[in-house]
């Protein structure tokens, strides 16, 4: 069998893997599903998102979640990390922003939804809460690309597990241009602890006052294995 018919046969595997959730409601086989996404990613995403933008991200996140779901729930709170974008802040927020410690809230501003996730995630007993900013935004704090933030974070803290809100323009061209998650967590590479994953998607790129689902994000906060 020639090479081409290798390959058509591997991205009609990946594509129908892929469909599950448009025709059935359901997501088969997330392990594989990751691995097609690794090694064909670039052609599945030409296809799908001539469907609808970003698709293929939207997929992705949900055989991620799937598949480190039970592992991400069995964490205790105080070994997981939450990563919320700095762009769900209000655009009136006076808080300052720290290179090491990222945006500096208080977690007590009325009606904030960033101070709202923060304070309930530390409430749970969350090992630690960051709000991340964004060097390209905020230019001239001395402040680390969004990504090597969240990688400084976790290779710092060590957390059994990650929960990170993010936007698919982030996702796409930062946090997947630069890094990758492995079957066992993020990082893939080394010998050393690995923190199993979960994400939650913006509503929109917008990176100003954005919006997400509240309820999703405190679903998978909350997670537990009495839930599974």
């Amino acid at each position: 069998m020639s090479l081409f018919y290798i390959i058509l046969i591997a991205v009609l595997v990946f594509l129908a893997l892929l469909l599950g959730p448009l025709l059935f409601g359901r997501l088969f086989m997330p392990k594989l599903t990751l691995g097609m996404f690794r090694r064909f990613g670039k052609w599945g995403a030409k296809l799908l998102n001539r469907i609808k933008p970003d698709l293929d991200l939207r997929l992705m996140v949900k055989a991620g979640n799937r598949y480190f779901r039970s592992k991400f729930a069995a964490t205790p709170f105080k070994r997981r990390v939450l990563f919320i974008p700095f762009c769900l802040r209000p655009l009136d927020c006076p808080t300052e922003v720290s290179p090491d410690e990222g945006l500096i809230c208080p977690a007590d501003c009325p009606g904030c939804p960033v101070g709202e996730l923060k304070k309930q995630a530390l409430e749970m007993g969350y090992g630690a809460v960051y709000i991340v900013p964004s060097s390209r935004m905020m230019k001239g704090k001395g402040l680390l690309p969004s990504d090597k933030f969240i990688g400084r974070k976790l290779k710092e803290h060590s957390p059994g597990a990650a929960l990170g809100v993010v936007c698919t323009w982030h996702l796409r061209n930062r946090l997947l241009k630069n890094h990758s998650v492995g079957s066992k967590g993020f990082p893939p590479e080394g010998d050393g602890p690995k923190s199993v994953v979960q994400g939650v998607l913006l509503d929109s790129r917008n990176c100003r006052q954005s919006s997400v689902n509240m309820e999703d994000v405190r679903r998978v906060m909350a997670i537990t294995v009495e839930d599974l």
